[in-house]
């Protein structure tokens, strides 16, 4: 009987103990949580078409720690105040948010002045269609096949061309080409370490990116040159201009504008249709205003809206690649000569430079 009563003391007090710890241990929890306050909406990642609203739940675990919420963007602070409740619910208008990549920052301040954040990506599609062209040949000129086009662009009436290529693919280069017979007039060969991209002629100055060996060169487009080189991080792929500024693609939607005295990097745009992210984007061309983009192995040339990166309007050149690809590769070289209005286009080794209209579909 003692030893019954001794064991039963015993097990009270272990399970005292345990009781007594457990609800420690829910206080410790409850005052060194490391989530006072998350969003439960918007999940991350979530797509929206500009101007739509979006839902904003955020839960609160323990009211009585948290001093203040703010809920912001890089832009605007869109909620911000003390919290008494569990939860807290409201709607945010995409209205003036950026095309793209947008980020949400819910940010906790507890009453000890610590702060904690959450974060949620959202993003927002243009909510227009592009215009639909298709792409048919006016006149076909000769074209190198040795040329695996990078980059295409007209000075006045000459015509400039650089290519890539390294070991068994060709040597890259810069040079002049003749239109008419599609010979490389003049040339200048990069050493053998570097692979050719994306070029574009500024005053008396012709640049050519390289793919990935971070350097872009600067000639002088009458002797071709070298007068200057850039380094940056990342790969080249397309370059044109807008008259003060360089653009660059790296095949990402992603477009780079640049310094043309310095190579520093001024802003970035995202490229979006109505569908979501354009990506490998590769040679580009500036032309009244827009910018007009290969996108990489699609054999389609998207139509750019720099101020925002919407793709107003896509070119499909799949005839063109159907009937004059040849054993050439991917469509990639554009240009526009602005003292006829016409617009050429031409693919890597590709045996013509083709004059091309665009008709409405």
């Amino acid at each position: 009987m003692t030893q019954k009563i001794v064991s039963y003391l015993a097990v009270s007090t272990l399970l005292f103990f345990l009781f007594v710890g457990c609800n420690g241990d829910k206080d410790e929890i409850k005052t060194g949580s490391l989530v006072p306050a998350r969003f439960e909406l918007p999940f991350n990642n979530t797509t929206v078409q500009k101007g739509q609203s979006i839902q904003v739940e955020i839960s609160i675990a323990a009211p009585s720690e948290v001093k203040s919420i703010k809920v912001f963007t890089k832009d605007s602070v869109l909620y911000e105040g003390a919290i008494n409740k569990n939860k807290k619910l409201f709607k945010v208008s995409t209205s003036s948010w950026s095309y793209g990549t947008n980020q949400l920052t819910l940010e906790t301040t507890l009453n000890d002045g610590k702060t904690r954040r959450d974060n949620r990506i959202l993003k927002v599609l243009p909510d227009v269609f592009p215009k639909e062209y298709s792409a048919e040949v006016l006149k076909a000129y000769p074209h190198a096949t040795t040329s695996y086009t990078q980059g295409l662009e007209f000075d006045g009436d000459q015509l400039y061309e650089g290519t890539g290529g390294t070991g068994a693919t060709g040597k890259s280069m810069i040079g002049k080409v003749d239109l008419t017979t599609g010979r490389i007039t003049e040339k200048k060969l990069l050493d053998e370490k570097y692979f050719g991209e994306g070029i574009t002629i500024m005053g008396n100055q012709l640049f050519q990116l390289t793919w990935q060996e971070h350097t872009c060169f600067v000639y002088d487009k009458n002797t071709l040159e070298e007068i200057n080189k850039f380094t940056y991080t990342g790969e080249g792929w397309g370059l044109c201009n807008d008259g003060e500024q360089l653009i660059m693609s790296d095949g990402s939607e992603r477009l780079y504008f640049r310094d043309p005295k310095t190579f520093g990097l001024k802003k970035s745009i995202e490229v979006y249709t109505n569908e979501g992210p354009v990506k490998g984007l590769n040679e580009l061309e500036y032309i009244k205003g827009k910018i007009y983009a290969n996108v990489y192995t699609r054999n389609q040339i998207v139509i750019i809206d720099p101020k925002t990166g919407v793709v107003t309007g896509r070119i499909d050149a799949s005839i063109l690649a159907l009937d004059y690809r040849k054993t050439g590769e991917v469509l990639n070289g554009i240009a526009y000569k602005k003292s006829t209005k016409q617009l050429f286009v031409t693919g890597k080794n590709w045996p013509n430079l083709l004059e091309i209209g665009l008709v409405a579909l």
